[in-house]
């Protein structure tokens, strides 16, 4: 994948435009601090990046199933790593005016497990439509089949010379036919490349990122405040980043900020005060205030529904009344385009992607309703209709 390939000039133009949106945030994102630790343990991208290089090896030197096999393996692994999605998504933020978030994935009560690659992309593709990255958005839906990469991990699978069979597992969906097997020339190389190309050009681009700070740089940041930020460099790249005099302790100011200790070898932070429900706090409303300022979910609805549940969970009035504008306004869009519908085939196919909105409005928000009653009767109306 050259350069000039629409998803290259994507993601490099996405780098590009969240540094020049807010250079603090980004070299916070770059960071990715989790906690004190050294620099192949505070995230799991370093091993990632590692380890899909060692596949790559491999796969070049082998043949037949076996290069198979480990082709399967990177790209399995790559639609894996929770970090790079975080990443992509918060560039997406901060291009758009907001702050990254370490909430980016935030598993509400109602999932008693992590949350899945799946849903993790499901929340990406609206934040790359919101950032105008349609070309991103097509490398995921024309090379990540999650039927793949779960049959190959849970061992599902067989291979005979240039087929992939998959067993015990649901149908891969190929140009709409379900099939249960695939041709690997035709169908699986050329995605497994693309994927290989995009893993390529992420990693250097991340490195290029971080290793380009050579000598000390003075931003503006918001740290929660304005401030000035003192992004630290050295030979070696990225060392962090120091706010001069930022707290006071008896009678004598202090250094916040987090940078790498060279003597013991690890990221550690400095004089910070996190105050988790505060972050919670700044995450939501941002959130809330980036989907106030769209006319319409273009894209994926998950993300946004994810939200609503965490407004419920945290039944903050203020917010639970925002929100269920929300969901009132994008139900509306789209019981507007039932309305507009001249073809009665697709007209009575609006009903079901209208009503979890509708539904929604009213169980977190019954109250802040003018008529409750009379829209419960639009509700009933289009429950008719399924």
């Amino acid at each position: 994948m050259e350069d000039a390939q629409p998803p290259v000039k994507d993601l490099r133009n996405l780098f590009e435009e969240a540094k020049a949106r807010s250079e603090f945030d980004f070299v916070l994102n770059l960071i990715n601090y989790r906690g004190i630790s050294s620099s192949n343990l505070n995230s799991n991208l370093h091993e990632w990046f590692d380890a899909i290089e060692f596949y790559k090896r491999l796969y070049n030197e082998l043949e037949g199933k076996e290069k198979t096999r480990m082709g399967l393996q990177i790209y399995s692994t790559f639609f894996e790593n929770s970090d790079f999605y975080n990443i992509i998504g918060n560039l997406c933020r901060i291009k758009l005016g907001y702050k990254g978030s370490s909430y980016l994935f935030w598993k509400t009560k109602k999932y008693e497990r992590l949350l899945g690659i799946g849903e993790k992309q499901d929340f990406l593709m609206e934040l790359l439509a919101d950032s105008e990255k349609q070309h991103l958005i097509d490398f995921y839906e024309q090379n990540h089949f999650k039927e793949i990469r779960n049959s190959f991990f849970h061992s599902a699978y067989s291979i005979d010379e240039d087929r992939y069979v998959m067993h015990d597992s649901d149908p891969i969906d190929l140009n709409g036919v379900l099939n249960h097997s695939f041709d690997l020339d035709e169908f699986f190389y050329p995605k497994l490349n693309n994927v290989i190309d995009l893993f390529d050009i992420f990693k250097k681009l991340y490195f290029q990122y971080f290793n380009s700070y050579k000598k000390d740089v003075v931003v503006m940041g918001m740290f929660p405040n304005p401030c000035e930020v003192t992004i630290l460099g050295s030979e070696e790249g990225l060392k962090g980043f120091r706010i001069k005099n930022a707290v006071n302790f008896f009678g004598k100011w202090h250094d916040s900020g987090i940078w790498f200790d060279e003597e013991n070898g690890f990221w550690a932070g400095h004089n910070i005060n996190m105050n988790l429900a505060r972050i919670e706090d700044i995450e939501i409303d941002e959130q809330l205030r980036r989907y106030e300022s769209k006319a319409n979910i273009t894209k994926n609805d998950i993300e946004f529904f994810n939200l609503v549940d965490k407004v419920k969970e945290r039944n903050n009035p203020q917010e639970i009344r925002r929100a269920t504008l929300l969901l009132l306004k994008f139900g509306d869009v789209r019981k507007d385009k039932m309305d507009a519908e001249e073809n009665e085939y697709k007209k009575r196919s609006f009903p079901k992607i209208i009503l979890p909105y509708y539904r929604k409005a009213i169980e977190i928000g019954a109250h802040i309703f003018k008529d409750l009653e009379q829209f419960k009767k639009t509700v009933a109306e289009l429950e008719k209709q399924l």
